[in-house]
């Protein structure tokens, strides 16, 4: 079996296990918001981030959030590597989420997106990566108490990925 023909069969048995998409009117509020804070501009801990451009929504990273969400409540742990060792950019590769850049914002407890996002804004690191202008596309998912944003950029048509281990794209 090849290895597309493989990677489509996990990623589809993947998307039975994860809940469905948001409905719309929260999709569209979730976009509108982070798409304020790119276009006004924000201060990330000391450091002013000038305005960048808007960010769309993608239903890939929707599922790939979700599934580290998922995985955070069903092996009680918090953190941007899983229990096996696997970054965000493993977890992109595993879901089919062909990246040239890839970001990660996690959140536990907050109540409300109102909430976390003000969280994420207080967090230099968190609010660099709401401001990263290399980030073109983001999904965001909850489950149980963890919150777990996505950002990434696909990899442009006829071009191969030479950096195979994610790093911080925040800085």
């Amino acid at each position: 079996m090849s290895s597309n023909i493989l990677l489509s069969l996990v990623f589809f048995f993947c998307l039975g296990q994860i809940k469905a998409q948001p409905p719309q009117k929260v999709i569209d509020r979730v976009v509108t918001t982070i798409n304020e804070i790119r276009n006004d501009g924000c201060k990330c801990g000391k450091k002013y981030m000038q305005p960048v451009g808007p960010i769309t929504w993608s239903d890939h990273l929707y599922y790939t959030a979700s599934s580290h969400a998922e995985d955070m409540l069903e092996n009680n742990y918090f953190g941007h590597i899983s229990k096996d060792g696997r970054d965000v950019g493993d977890r992109f590769d595993d879901l089919g989420y062909n990246w040239q850049y890839a970001g990660e914002n996690l959140g536990e407890g907050q109540d409300s997106f109102e909430e976390v996002v003000r969280d994420w804004l207080q967090s230099p690191s968190h609010c660099k990566m709401i401001m990263n202008a290399d980030m073109k596309e983001m999904g965001l998912s909850k489950r149980g108490r963890f919150w777990v944003q996505h950002f990434g950029t696909t990899m442009p048509p006829n071009y191969r990925r030479t950096k195979t281990r994610y790093s911080e794209g925040n800085e």
